[in-house]
């Protein structure tokens, strides 16, 4: 299992608060976790957030997976963007995604 990089999802937590125009605390109570959880984290004074607390901040901040804050560009990484495109397709169009994905990414499977 590769080693977390908790600085770089720190920057990248950072980086997407700005772009929403939000701060730790703000997003914390959003999300309904205690700002100074959050705010100790962004300012370097805790090392980690708890799977729950991570959960969470992902969650407010509108990505699909804490891997989506393990990237170097979270704004333009072509991945995170068609998870967040995905999760905001209604069911019925999934499959018909899905299949047209197969068909002209087969030699990936």
């Amino acid at each position: 299992m590769p080693k977390i990089d908790w600085d770089r999802r720190r920057k990248n937590i950072r980086i997407l608060m700005a772009v929403a125009g939000t701060n730790p605390t703000k997003l914390a109570e959003s999300v309904g976790l205690s700002p100074n959880t959050l705010s100790k984290f962004t300012g370097g004074s805790t090392q980690s957030l708890s799977p729950r607390s991570l959960g969470l901040v992902v969650e407010g901040l509108g990505l699909s997976s804490t891997s989506d804050l393990d990237t170097d560009n979270p704004i333009n990484d072509p991945k995170v963007t068609l998870r967040r495109l995905i999760d905001g397709l209604p069911e019925e169009k999934l499959p018909a995604l899905l299949k047209e994905l197969e068909v002209r990414f087969a030699e990936y499977l």
